[in-house]
């Protein structure tokens, strides 16, 4: 299963950063091969609609589950569309505590609002 985390950096440094379409990198990880690789979010530079090119992106690169700290409505609209599950992350955890929370099932799943 393949996993994205919204980082504020690419390594093994990098922590969780709270905004989804705007964070400057994903760090992916493969929970078969235990590794990891991150990219660069190009939506970041965008002037409307980085959500949404981040959720394609991830799209694209058939992940299953995000974390995030937030996700704005149409985001969240993509990634739901594309049956990818999305959680929410404490502020600033370093991206392997991120992943030891998602293995304990302790993320909160991001429920979209209806009114």
């Amino acid at each position: 299963m393949k996993i994205a985390i919204s980082v504020t950096k690419a390594g093994t440094d990098a922590t969780l950063e709270m905004r989804f379409g705007r964070c400057p990198y994903f760090a992916v990880y493969d929970s078969d091969s235990k590794t990891y690789e991150w990219f660069e979010n190009s939506g970041i530079k965008a002037a409307s609609g980085a959500g949404t090119g981040a959720a394609q992106a991830l799209l694209d690169r058939n992940i299953e589950v995000v974390i995030s700290g937030q996700y704005g409505p149409k985001a969240a609209q993509v990634l739901g569309a594309g049956n990818i599950k999305m959680l929410l992350g404490p502020p600033e955890l370093p991206v392997a505590e991120v992943i030891a929370k998602w293995q304990a099932n302790e993320l909160k799943e991001y429920a979209i609002q209806r009114f």
